[in-house]
C-alpha cells in the first residue's frame, strides 16, 4: 500500500493563516509567511473567499450536488465568465476539484450537443 504523503495541518496551523488571509495578506505573501506551498495557500484563500471561515476550517462530510446544480454552476463558470470564486459561492460548492470536474464535463457535453461542420 502506497503511503500518503500529503502533509496535514493542524487547526492552530490553519487557524495562522486564517487571521492572515483576513488581514487582507495575498497567497504569495501567505505561502512565504507560513513556509508553506504556494498551491495550497491560493486553494485556502479560494476556500476562504467563496465559503467563509467555516469552508476554510475544513467542515466535515462530504457533499452531493444535484444535476442542475452542477449544470448550473459549470454554465455559470464556462458560458458566462463567472470566476471559480464566485461559481463556488453562489452554489455553495465546498471544494475547486468538483467544480472543474464539471466545467470539464459541460465543455463536453457542449461539444458533442453541437452540430458538425458549423461556423
Amino acid at each position: 500500500m502506497r503511503e500518503d504523503r500529503r502533509k496535514r495541518y493542524d487547526d492552530g496551523f490553519r487557524r495562522e493563516a486564517l487571521g492572515l488571509i483576513k488581514a487582507g495578506v495575498g497567497y504569495v505573501s501567505l505561502a512565504r509567511r507560513l513556509a508553506m506551498p504556494a498551491y495550497t495557500a491560493k486553494q485556502w484563500t479560494m476556500l476562504y473567499r467563496s465559503g467563509g471561515e467555516e469552508s476554510f476550517m475544513g467542515a466535515q462530510g462530504s457533499r452531493r450536488y444535484d444535476w442542475e446544480t452542477k449544470a448550473a454552476a459549470a454554465r455559470d463558470h464556462v458560458d458566462n465568465g463567472l470566476t471559480v470564486t464566485e461559481v463556488m459561492a453562489k452554489y455553495d460548492v465546498a471544494s475547486v476539484a468538483p467544480l472543474r470536474r464539471w466545467c470539464r464535463e459541460w465543455i463536453g457535453y457542449n461539444v458533442l450537443d453541437s452540430p458538425m461542420g458549423d461556423d
